[in-house]
């Protein structure tokens, strides 16, 4: 996505066409709310069930998603990815998530660093490690492949891989 994500969805037509998309995706009503979790097929126990149902509806509180879930899943259809940073009470990590924030897309890449070694007898390239994290930048970060760690750790944020929710569009 390029620093104009928003370039093509700015048009009136694309424009229309994206909102009338969103919210047909994110209808609610007063009567139903505009996501659910439906479990009826799975053969999972009532109790594993239930506690499924309770964390999906903390999910939806921590997103605010009675009012802003039509503005994260524009986010989301319009950029083809969606981020967001897990945080966790560091004084209490028991109370799990207490906030989920947005992370712009355009600052944050996911990094997959591969340790390969020779094998001695065959010459094949054996994995040895694989490192994998999100790097942050404020001001923006340009693909490139080739990250060093001394770049990374110099210029931005590393974030765990358990630290970010990442929802790409599967394209």
């Amino acid at each position: 996505v390029s620093q104009s994500r928003y370039s093509t969805a700015m048009y009136a037509d694309a424009s229309t066409a994206v909102d009338e998309i969103v919210t047909e995706a994110i209808a609610a009503t007063d009567n139903e709310d505009a996501v659910s979790i439906n479990l009826d097929s799975s053969d999972l126990p009532e109790s594993i069930k239930d506690s499924i149902k309770i964390e999906f509806q903390e999910v939806l509180r921590l997103l605010n998603f009675n009012y802003k879930g039509y503005d994260w899943f524009r986010q989301w259809y319009v950029d083809g990815r969606i981020y967001f940073q897990k945080v966790i009470d560091t004084t209490n990590p028991k109370r799990g998530i207490v906030e989920l924030r947005n992370i712009d897309p355009r600052k944050i890449r996911k990094v997959r660093k591969v340790d390969k070694q020779k094998d001695q007898k065959t010459g094949a390239d054996l994995i040895k490690n694989i490192d994998e994290f999100f790097i942050y930048n404020d001001k923006g970060i340009n693909y490139n492949p080739q990250y060093s760690m001394a770049a990374v750790s110099n210029q931005s944020l590393r974030l765990s891989t358990d630290s970010v929710v990442y929802v790409p569009s599967g394209m």
